[in-house]
């Protein structure tokens, strides 16, 4: 397991739904696959991969038949409605289809809490400050900054 995934690691925060860190190599997603998950939705772009952590897990993933989709948002930045929309769609579909999900931001505090709430809202329909709360609850670390917590606010008035 890399020594990232091993200290940020991952929680289950609702039956089917994991949040945590950004898997960096074969060892973390084979961690993930004994969790059970088939489905990841990552929100890290490309340039907070260290070099060749990509290909590497993109390879891992083929072996373990994850499935991945990716809304790749800025680190410490907004999540704007329509990247929200996305990102929570994809979760609550693999969660409708019975998948067992693994939503993941580099360290899984921030974009992956939020988006979590969203999909939670999306799924349940209670309003997002009771999701959050929720989910805030169940990881560890989970510190979701401000703006992003308007940006969630601001995506479910919208809806």
């Amino acid at each position: 397991m890399s020594a990232w995934f091993d200290v940020y690691g991952c929680d289950l925060v609702r039956d089917g739904l994991l949040v945590g860190a950004v898997p960096r190599d074969v060892d973390d997603v084979a961690v993930l696959r004994g969790q059970g998950v088939s489905r990841v939705v990552c929100l890290v772009a490309d340039e907070e991969y260290e070099p060749g952590d990509r290909r590497a897990v993109e390879a891992a993933y083929a072996a373990a038949r994850i499935v991945e989709s990716r809304v790749p948002s800025q680190d410490f930045g907004r999540l704007p409605a329509a990247a929200l929309e996305a990102s929570s769609a994809l979760v609550a579909d693999a969660l409708d289809g019975g998948a067992t999900v693994y939503l993941h931001c580099r360290a899984g505090w921030q974009r992956s809490v939020v988006t979590a709430a969203a999909s939670l809202s999306r799924v349940t329909g209670d309003p997002p400050a009771a999701t959050l709360a929720a989910v805030t609850a169940a990881r560890r670390g989970a510190c979701p900054l401000p703006h992003q917590v308007d940006d969630l606010e601001t995506w479910w008035a919208g809806r």
